[in-house]
């Protein structure tokens, strides 16, 4: 088989287009809608319940004396560094500490600790300029607005506090040294006299290094949490999510879920159209006849009408496979089986599934020899035909009896030649039920020499990496495959002739009552 990136199904699954992603998009939408649904309905109890925070901001002046002020040298003060940026971040830690938080919470008769309430402020430089924003953040619009201005207050207190404190202790030593100038030095700029004078002036006054420049404003609303923004960044994540999961969900399950994706993918065309049944649940077998709606029985005539005009008159083989389990193959099997002999056909079933076998338990059949019996050589095809009865009218058919893999290992070309060869020669039709060739390639033989073979595939359950795996190895190995059968399609429920074939009982409509106890399938159970 070629290899994987070379097939050209397979490639045209894979081929990335913007028609595709659209269509992704499309078959996802229900998806997308939940993760926007969800996502604004968690905002929208996040938004609703969670606490408002209000922010208030003030601003401090930072003005350094220069480095070679004198008259300052020792004393409490901010002095320049030569570095702007370098005097405004030595500031900003100036006003956060446990000291000026202690003096903020007792101005304003806080409960709280010193660490705590440093929680909620912090000072920050205000670009490349000499202003300090001092930040608060509290439960309340007034309270934000105390603290922002309680801080550049309680720095500016604490601060001149201490400047005076220096001063004081130092003011004596001055006194002294200035009583002993001569009185035609007294006044005179720069001595002891005068740096007296600028240190009393200067007793009084607060520190000239860090001002209040703009108090705080009363905050309007809650900076956080921000209601519209909010919602609108849950309203695009919710978008960016679903749309993300759709794109991951069709690439990790890359089912069939439109009639288009086949026809797009495949150059063979549908021939049945098989609509959904409801039933009762009987999981791991297939349906018979009398089980199918009318809709799925009109299918398979259909598919019989198309064979037998292609046929003109010859015993053809058909064989029926599937690229997994649980595709309704069987179903098809058996049903196309019977269509053809409803119609007056000879016609032969034709078991080659020798490891998962289904058909003789599915109708009821006593089987004395079995397909594993003629494929061995243990007895002649005729006399391992059963005959199958549907009401009045009789289907041949060649069940596996024993299952068992080595059974397979003998299904060689020259054998599968000699069974489809002994069939065509009794019978007008030779249906054969063949095990999904991609799981095991076990009828590839009789794939190779039926003269049509037919892919059946399940909406919403065959994937299309698979399907298209499949036709490429039939490609592959010479056999080109001659049309699809399509299961799960939304058939038809009402109408005109459905309602007759009703009257007439040909289709039991299903009672009311029945309705909590059938659950809607496509045809085909799991093992059919």
């Amino acid at each position: 088989m070629p290899a994987e990136t070379a097939s050209p199904a397979l490639a045209r699954v894979q081929a990335p287009s913007v028609h595709r992603y659209l269509q992704a998009l499309w078959d996802h939408a229900w998806l997308i809608a939940l993760c926007v649904v969800v996502c604004v309905a968690g905002t929208g109890v996040y938004v609703a319940t969670a606490a408002k925070k209000y922010r208030a901001t003030s601003q401090m002046l930072i003005s350094p004396v220069p480095a070679n002020t004198t008259t300052l040298i020792g004393l409490p003060v901010l002095f320049s560094s030569g570095d702007p940026t370098r005097d405004v971040l030595t500031a900003s830690s100036l006003i956060t500490t446990p000291q000026v938080a202690t003096a903020a919470a007792s101005a304003l008769h806080l409960n709280m600790s010193a660490s705590a309430l440093l929680a909620d402020v912090s000072a920050t430089p205000v670009g490349q300029s000499n202003l300090v924003a001092v930040t608060a953040t509290a439960s309340s619009a007034s309270r934000a607005q105390k603290i922002a201005d309680a801080f550049p207050q309680a720095v500016i207190a604490t601060r001149a506090a201490a400047l005076h404190r220096a001063i004081t202790a130092i003011i004596p030593g001055l006194q002294a040294q200035a009583a002993k100038l001569p009185s035609t030095l007294q006044g005179q700029p720069g001595t002891v006299a005068d740096q007296l004078s600028q240190l009393e002036t200067l007793s009084s006054s607060p520190d000239p290094t860090m001002t209040l420049a703009t108090s705080a404003t009363l905050p309007t609303s809650p900076y956080t949490p921000r209601v519209k923004l909010s919602l609108v960044a849950a309203l695009f994540g919710g978008l960016i999510i679903g749309i993300g999961l759709a794109f991951a969900y069709q690439a990790l399950d890359p089912r069939l879920r439109r009639e288009e994706e086949l026809r797009e993918l495949f150059p063979i065309p549908i021939m049945a159209q098989i609509p959904r049944e409801r039933r009762r649940r009987q999981p791991h077998r297939p349906m018979l006849p009398a089980e199918l709606s009318f809709g799925a029985l009109e299918g398979y005539r259909t598919l019989r009408t198309m064979l037998a005009s292609r046929a003109r008159g010859r015993s053809r083989a058909y064989l029926m496979t599937g690229s997994s389990p649980a595709e309704g193959k069987t179903t098809s099997a058996i049903g196309l089986a019977a269509a053809l002999a409803h119609g007056g056909s000879r016609v032969i079933l034709i078991e080659a599934d020798l490891r998962r076998p289904t058909i003789a338990q599915t109708l009821a059949l006593e089987v004395e020899y079995g397909t594993e019996d003629v494929i061995n050589g243990r007895v002649e095809f005729p006399r391992a035909l059963t005959v199958a009865e549907f009401d009045g009218w009789e289907l041949r058919v060649l069940a596996v009896r024993r299952p068992g893999a080595g059974h397979a290992d003998r299904l060689s070309p020259s054998v599968a030649k000699r069974l489809i060869t002994e069939a065509k020669s009794i019978a007008d039709y030779v249906v054969i039920d063949s095990p999904p060739l991609t799981d095991v390639s076990d009828a590839l033989p009789l794939a190779n020499l039926a003269d049509e073979v037919l892919i059946v595939a399940r909406m919403g359950v065959s994937k299309l990496t698979k399907l298209a795996r499949l036709h490429d190895m039939l490609v592959g190995h010479g056999t080109l495959p001659s049309g699809l059968v399509l299961v799960g399609e939304s058939g038809p429920r009402t109408g005109y002739y459905y309602s007759a074939a009703v009257e007439n009982g040909e289709v039991t409509p299903m009672r009311r009552g029945d309705r909590p106890a059938d659950t809607e399938e496509s045809i085909g159970t799991p093992g059919a």
